[in-house]
């Protein structure tokens, strides 16, 4: 079972993940943006997804982008 992850900082590399999602950006084309396999790709969504608590990796880049929206409203 994976350990859980929800409330922890999102990674560097996390974060680049979603952002490139917020943009349309499909896994096959990030992973080819990145340079890397797109199984770490799937890798890094997961776990960005149990660390944001979202059912599907579509809910994590919606709260991802959620959370960017508000900080910058917060600025």
């Amino acid at each position: 079972m994976s350990k859980p992850l929800h409330g922890q900082p999102l990674s560097p590399a996390e974060t680049t993940l979603l952002r490139y999602l917020t943009q349309g950006y499909t896994v096959a084309g990030l992973a080819q943006r990145l340079g890397t396999c797109t199984a770490t790709v799937h890798r890094r969504a997961a776990r960005a997804r149990r660390k944001l608590g979202a059912a599907t990796l579509d809910h994590a880049v919606q709260l991802y982008a959620e959370q960017q929206a508000a900080a910058a409203r917060a600025r």
